[in-house]
């Protein structure tokens, strides 16, 4: 795609453009000319005639830490609540939704979260949770009590 006009630049020719990286090494781009093709209701990737595989896969590079901020909102609110039940605070999660302005049973649904295990927990204010793991999984999935349970659980949905 030419990027000023955002048209797609037809018949290009397949090439390689090698940048040198500041270690000495390069970083190669290829580009390869596509075209979407109508077939029936489907479209294909066509490619130019001598390009037997269009497409290259190649293992992604290691990610930073992520940290899911709605998670961790969530938690946060989860562990306070919890905390103000705890201490007598509030009698019941009625009076903590009166206060906070919201309904009832997402105070219930937050308030679950309370229950993860620890590592869990330390593993979402880390950043080291699976990026499958969010917050309407955790909120929805039928979560054991038992922590080695969750653990075992939280591995098979990554």
């Amino acid at each position: 795609m030419n990027r000023s006009s955002k048209k797609l630049v037809p018949n290009g020719q397949p090439h390689d453009r090698r940048h040198p990286l500041d270690n000495g090494g390069a970083k190669i781009t290829t580009f390869v000319p596509l075209q979407f093709k109508k077939r029936g209701v489907k479209k294909v990737l066509v490619a130019p005639a001598g390009v037997s595989e269009p497409v290259a896969y190649c293992a992604a590079p290691p990610m930073a830490p992520q940290h899911d901020s709605v998670l961790l909102r969530a938690l946060g609110r989860a562990y306070y609540w919890q905390q103000l039940l705890d201490s007598g605070t509030v009698a019941d999660t009625a009076e903590i939704a009166e206060r906070e302005g919201i309904i009832r049973s997402t105070v219930s649904q937050v308030l679950r979260l309370a229950l993860l295990s620890p590592d869990v927990a330390e593993a979402a204010v880390a950043g080291t949770l699976s990026a499958t793991v969010s917050l309407e999984r955790l909120l929805w999935a039928p979560l054991p009590r038992e922590w080695k349970e969750q653990r075992a659980y939280l591995q098979t949905i990554q």
